[in-house]
């Protein structure tokens, strides 16, 4: 089969090639992708030269059942599933603190087993969640983003009557936007400076987004008179973290989602004086990624109106490379086998 492969030492980064065909162990399905999303972690890895030669990136995919292996009950050759990238052992103490992310004794596809640039997985089949029957090809690709979004959310404990400001308009921003929306927040303020980008907050169903560039969010927040119940950081931004500290009204939470090395200080006089919460969000909960499958196959939340392009997986590499520099780029989607598409929904 193609596959996108890790190579340090290509100009890319990544290139193309071919790799043997999977074959499912017992307890595993072998799915064919029909759909993965370039995740902007994948993009900094290989950036940074932080992968492995020959390592199969890519976390965000679904796609149909090709094969069944033994001991894999309950799934059928040609069913539609999203992939929960993260296993979870259940038993250690990272999956009892409700971080998968951190198990060591359950495959993470796309990070310690192969992922989705490729055409086809091996996959844990308690990792699979089902997708109706001729649903659009794509959907499986949009649960995992909107899981990162929902579990930042969840932390951030707000609802109705609550302000929060998403801080970062890039994909896991706007599905936090979408988030929001679907817990029924009052006022969601988005915040970034690609104006392709903000454009998309708008219609993702923020009620104000801001230029960075041209009003920082205390200066929003002086203007109104009205602090933040939460904050959600998907920016990585410097000084994010203090400024969305600071505009936290009291009891609020700041939620960090964006990964990045940087220190940030924060000021320990508000943190304990009015109640602040500072948190980080890492990654998701099965529980999470079955919610936003969820909400992806009702149709609640228009996440595919986040999806700039779609390349073939001949085009990845140099996509990959691309959205070093985002500019008005969102979401990025490599269809394995096909040429690239435009803009328009695929079915």
């Amino acid at each position: 089969m193609k596959a996108v492969v890790c190579a340090p030492d290509a100009p890319e980064g990544t290139a193309v090639t071919d790799v043997p065909d999977p074959a499912p162990e017992p307890g595993e399905v072998v799915v064919e992708v029909n759909a993965c999303g370039l995740c902007g972690s994948d993009v900094h890895a290989i950036e940074h030269g932080r992968t492995v030669e020959g390592q199969i990136l890519g976390h965000e995919f679904g796609g149909h059942v090709v094969e069944v292996g033994p001991e894999a009950r309950g799934w059928r050759v040609g069913q539609a599933v999203a992939v929960n990238p993260l296993g979870a052992c259940g038993r250690c103490r990272a999956c009892r603190k409700e971080l998968p992310f951190r198990c060591t004794a359950a495959p993470n596809l796309g990070i310690t087993a192969p992922g989705g640039y490729a055409e086809y997985v091996a996959v844990p089949a308690d990792q699979l969640v089902a997708m109706p029957d001729g649903a659009p090809v794509e959907w499986g690709a949009h649960a995992e983003p909107l899981a990162v979004a929902l579990r930042a959310v969840a932390l951030a404990a707000v609802g109705p009557a609550d302000s929060v400001l998403v801080y970062g308009v890039g994909a896991i921003g706007l599905n936090a936007i979408f988030a929001l929306r679907a817990a029924g927040v009052e006022s969601v303020v988005g915040a970034g400076r690609s104006p392709g980008r903000r454009h998309a907050a708008a219609a993702a169903g923020a009620d104000i987004v801001l230029d960075t560039r041209a009003v920082s969010v205390r200066e929003h927040v002086a203007r109104t008179g009205r602090r933040f119940d939460a904050v959600l950081e998907c920016s990585a931004a410097e000084g994010a973290v203090e400024e969305s500290m600071d505009v936290l009204a009291p009891g609020g939470t700041c939620v960090v989602v964006a990964l990045t090395s940087a220190a940030a200080k924060v000021p320990l006089g508000p943190l304990v004086g009015e109640g602040l919460g500072l948190v980080g969000s890492c990654a998701f909960r099965p529980i999470d990624f079955t919610a936003a499958v969820a909400h992806v196959t009702s149709g609640r939340l228009p996440v595919a109106d986040l999806i700039s392009e779609r390349v073939g997986l001949q085009e990845t590499p140099d996509a990959l490379v691309r959205l070093r520099r985002p500019g008005d780029l969102v979401r990025v989607l490599t269809v394995p086998g096909a040429d690239s598409r435009g803009p328009d929904p695929a079915g």
